[in-house]
């Protein structure tokens, strides 16, 4: 018989054989006994954490001949055929492969068979985001109203990408990456079957790489068992693996630390030398700061995965960075990732980046900062006293000497023919009314009649600011108001016109000119 690989060999049969996914096993097997078992499923989570695996034993749990039963019994033709995957009565598609509407359509049409064997029949579609729109279109009728003998298992690495028309049709169950310790555990209950003598260290080693994937741990350790036979160390995993020493992350965390940047680029070198993927060194790194930030904050190993000669290292190393250094030295080292992924010269843009790391200046916390300044203010009151009071002193003597405002409403007349000077007609409108000064403004009151003298006031009063900011050196804004109280003007029945453009034109160059060039005359 051909070798059959472990990923296959220990493939749970059973929901109490499914590892790391309880919440799931749990819920189908409640649904079964109770008699609730839906029309479709969809299974959403990472690679290789029993997706698949789980429909497969949910098709054999239902079309089991002692069923429906949580506990297929894996010997009647039934289950055997489904566990060799030749059953006629449940077919495993592929939706990679198998996209388009007109699959769809076929599934369709060959829905309403009754089973051959089995109570059910049941469509297992692996990946079934890859579908196409207009598949996922001609799929809908069928899923939300299938005939009473069809029910459908879709599986999933891309659950954003399924249509939410798809989803609200099916029970969703969302399954989570398996932890490295619960790896781990099973990885070391398959070597004491199979008889292999592997070190914890080389276990850990898989586990991590794994990221969560039990197939993954699987596939790896059949890959080492090839290469080490029946005893396994730590240091054949990594040569497999290529894995990089954690004593060569601790040699550049060190110098960077003492921001030597000579022994910082020869550590480069070595990397280099070594054939190193740069990549995977940057990957790494990444990982050895975040335990670094990890045991920093919480002062305890328990979510740092590394062998128990490193545990006390990093409790060591941690205590010479700042949790803000640490988070610094992360968010460069993925700028690192960044820019040896495209460039064309990586080499160099990665000695750039480790020269970065070790030339990047240590950050300051501000409340330390503000304590130390507290202290400080404690310790030298007197001095913070001579040193402030000259400028209190020089403060208060200009604003002594700064120009009085009310010296505007006090001499009015004054202060509105020196704005006739500038501009006649504003000084006019000036002289009508009541001045008064409130803080940074100049309020020019007016009886109701003075409309007009009000809006030409109001248009013109940057002439009023500017002459009042060159006198008096201060920015003060002129606001205009009607007030009741201003007695009624009284308009004399007889104007001297003539006089009064002769006044005009001596005072105004623009009337003056007009007058001249035009010939005209005054009568």
């Amino acid at each position: 018989m051909a070798y059959l690989v472990l990923a296959r060999r220990w493939r749970p049969q059973q929901f109490s054989d499914i590892i790391g996914q309880d919440h799931v096993s749990q819920t189908l097997t409640n649904a079964i006994e109770s008699d609730r078992i839906a029309h479709s499923f969809i299974f959403a989570g990472p690679r290789g954490v029993g997706k698949t695996t789980t429909a497969r034993i949910l098709a054999k749990a239902l079309n089991c001949e002692t069923g429906p039963t949580s506990k297929p019994c894996n010997k009647c033709s039934n289950c055997e055929s489904i566990t060799k995957g030749n059953s006629l009565d449940v077919l495993e598609i592929d939706g990679a492969s198998n996209r388009g509407i007109d699959e769809i359509r076929n599934l369709r049409e060959n829905i309403h068979y009754a089973p051959s064997q089995g109570k059910y029949k049941i469509y297992i579609i692996d990946e079934v985001h890859m579908l196409t729109k207009e598949a996922f279109n001609a799929l809908l009728k069928t899923l939300e109203e299938p005939p009473s003998h069809v029910i459908f298992m879709f599986a999933t690495t891309e659950i954003h990408r399924v249509p939410a028309t798809i989803l609200s049709r099916c029970q969703r169950f969302d399954f989570k990456r398996i932890p490295t310790n619960t790896i781990i555990k099973h990885l070391q209950k398959m070597c004491e079957t199979d008889k292999i003598e592997i070190e914890n260290d080389a276990l850990l080693e898989i586990a991590k790489k794994s990221d969560g994937s039990m197939r993954d741990a699987q596939s790896i350790l059949d890959q080492i068992i090839s290469y080490g036979g029946n005893k396994i160390t730590a240091l054949q995993v990594a040569e497999i693996l290529g894995l990089i020493d954690l004593d060569l992350y601790f040699s550049f965390t060190s110098k960077i630390r003492d921001k030597n940047l000579k022994e910082s680029l020869l550590l480069c070198q070595k990397v280099f030398s070594d054939g190193i993927d740069l990549g995977e060194f940057l990957v790494g790194f990444e990982e050895h700061f975040r335990n670094l930030l990890i045991t920093k904050t919480l002062q305890n190993m328990e979510f740092i995965h590394v062998s128990e000669n490193f545990k006390e290292r990093y409790l060591n190393e941690s205590k010479d960075f700042s949790e803000n250094d640490i988070l610094q030295y992360i968010q460069l080292i993925g700028e690192i990732q960044n820019s040896i992924k495209w460039s064309t010269q990586p080499q160099i843009k990665f000695e750039f980046g480790i020269l970065k790391l070790a030339k990047m200046p240590s950050m300051v916390n501000i409340e330390d900062i503000l304590d130390k300044f507290d202290l400080l203010k404690k310790k030298t009151p007197k001095i913070l006293k001579q040193t402030l009071e000259p400028e209190k002193q020089q403060i208060q003597k200009e604003i002594r000497s700064a120009p009085d405002l009310s010296e505007i409403q006090n001499n009015w007349q004054n202060f509105c023919d020196k704005v006739k000077s500038t501009k006649i007609s504003i000084g006019n409108a000036l002289e009508l009314g009541v001045p008064k000064i409130q803080d940074d403004k100049l309020l020019v009151k007016y009886h109701k009649a003075h409309n007009f003298q009000m809006s030409l006031l109001i248009k013109n009063k940057n002439i009023i600011e500017k002459i009042i900011k060159d006198d008096y050196d201060q920015l003060i804004h002129v606001k205009t108001e009607i007030d009741e109280t201003i007695p009624e003007p009284k308009f004399e029945k007889t104007i001297n016109k003539q006089e009064t453009i002769k006044q005009i034109s001596k005072t105004d160059p623009l009337v003056n000119k007009l007058i001249n060039e035009l010939g005209l005359e005054l009568t």
